[in-house]
């Protein structure tokens, strides 16, 4: 499942859910009303989900493709009106500009957590246990701030490390068979994981570990207790096919959930101590756990032959990651109707926020934002909402070095242009931007609308 947003003012914690591709224009409604989602999300708090965690407490908001509903807010902002429907919410008209994503963010200076209703694939009750995990990253910001993950390393990720791919796929495999067998048999499996593991990540910069942890914790525990609130079994929690090379923060979900699920066959107390002291990882207590249920008479272990055949697979699938994005990068360019280019050689824009799940870096230099992104700098902002934009960077990292070009194309008709006191607004299907000192120059001949900041 895909998942999320981030946004840089709230700090490098990563954040997420589904969320539906025309969430940002105002799409369908969903069948099952604000209201009974939080109902039945109250009703699933009353298992035991974690620790100290009760989303009752909590603040939510639910954008239902038509209004923006408030519920446990302790000091709503201003927009916000008392429900007619005596339902003890409060309303506002359209979607919140706080609100972009199924995740947890800031409304009115509390953190909050937010859904996005979707009238065509989700049941009340997944609804409602995804507000659950939303509601869980409030809980991690408030109670653990140090549960992060530094997006900035996923750009750099080294996603064609063929070595690395390789043992990352046996690693998942052995994650896959401890949870598939019980007692000894799982421990010595997860021994094993946690074996290749550590083999895998010699070859890894520091930042890339870190990421990797930290998406786990922050992500994986929020799946956990999802599940928990769903009341699911251990099984189908990592696919037998592992993922793709790129996918490296989907992955980190599903292996914090595995890792949790061990646990909780293993170390019964590891939710309490983790809650004591909150510095350690979950592969940590894993391996401390493993290691106590040693049985010198069970044995485990791959094939022979087994990582020479995850090493032909894993160079087989980087070739095709590097396919995928020489295909991706001239299959948006070549999109008809019009193309918007805001260009900022100095100073360049700023990433303000997008959707981490729904990024591909297609080289040294460009990164295809296929939901969201909004830019920002001295001269004002651009944001695109539910449509996919290029942008080429201004510095050594893909993105957060600063953006000196921004492309948008594909654009039905022509984008409206307002001109008004050294400002310039420009608004077009998805696409908003308001910019002080730039020029615009209208390509009618290739329909393309180049907009420059000095």
């Amino acid at each position: 499942m895909s998942r999320c947003a981030f946004v840089l003012a709230v700090g490098l914690l990563a954040s997420c859910r589904t969320v539906p591709s025309d969430a940002g224009r105002g799409g369908p409604s969903s069948p099952f009303a604000a209201p009974e989602i939080v109902a039945a999300a109250d009703r699933m708090a009353a298992r035991d989900l974690w620790p100290g965690f009760d989303p009752r407490a909590l603040p939510v908001a639910i954008f239902d493709g038509r209004r923006t509903w408030l519920f446990r807010h302790p000091a709503p902002p201003e927009g916000f009106e008392p429900d007619p429907g005596r339902t003890r919410a409060l309303v506002f008209p359209g979607r919140h500009p706080a609100v972009t994503a199924n995740t947890s963010t800031s409304i009115g200076g509390v953190e909050t957590a937010v859904l996005f209703l979707d009238s065509t694939r989700a049941s009340r009750r997944m609804l409602a246990a995804v507000l659950i995990h939303e509601s869980f990253h409030v809980y991690q910001r408030l109670r653990h701030p140090d549960w992060t993950a530094n997006e900035v390393e996923l750009f750099t990720y080294p996603t064609d490390d063929v070595e690395a791919l390789a043992l990352r796929r046996l690693e998942t495999e052995a994650l896959r068979r401890a949870l598939a067998w019980g007692g000894y048999t799982s421990a010595c499996w997860a021994r094993t994981a946690l074996d290749l593991r550590s083999r895998r990540f010699v070859r890894l910069a520091q930042g890339a570990v870190a990421y990797e942890t930290g998406i786990e914790m922050v992500e994986g525990l929020a799946e956990y207790v999802e599940s928990r609130a769903r009341g699911l079994p251990d099984a189908d929690i990592l696919p037998r096919g592992e993922y793709r090379p790129e996918a490296v923060r989907l992955r980190g979900y599903a292996v914090g959930h595995a890792l949790a699920r061990l646990l909780d066959r293993l170390d019964r107390g590891w939710r309490e101590r983790l809650e004591r002291n909150d510095s350690t990882t979950l592969d940590g207590l894993l391996f401390t756990a493993a290691a106590s249920r040693e049985d010198t008479l069970t044995t485990c272990g791959l094939a022979p032959g087994a990582l020479e055949a995850a090493r032909s697979d894993a160079a087989r699938d980087v070739g095709a990651l590097r396919g995928r994005r020489a295909a991706l990068r001239q299959e948006f360019l070549a999109r008809s109707g019009w193309t918007l280019i805001v260009e900022a050689d100095s100073p360049p824009l700023f990433p303000q926020g997008f959707d981490p799940l729904n990024v591909q870096r297609l080289s040294d230099d460009e990164v295809l934002h296929t939901r969201w992104l909004r830019l920002g700098g001295q001269a004002g902002t651009v944001e695109v909402m539910g449509r996919a934009a290029l942008t080429r960077a201004a510095g050594a990292h893909p993105l957060f070095s600063g953006v000196r070009a921004l492309v948008v194309a594909g654009l039905p008709e022509e984008p409206a242009v307002e001109e008004a006191g050294g400002r310039v607004t420009i608004v077009a299907d998805a696409v908003r931007a308001s910019l002080a000192g730039a020029s615009v120059e209208v390509v009618r001949g290739t329909r393309t609308l180049w907009v420059r900041i000095p």
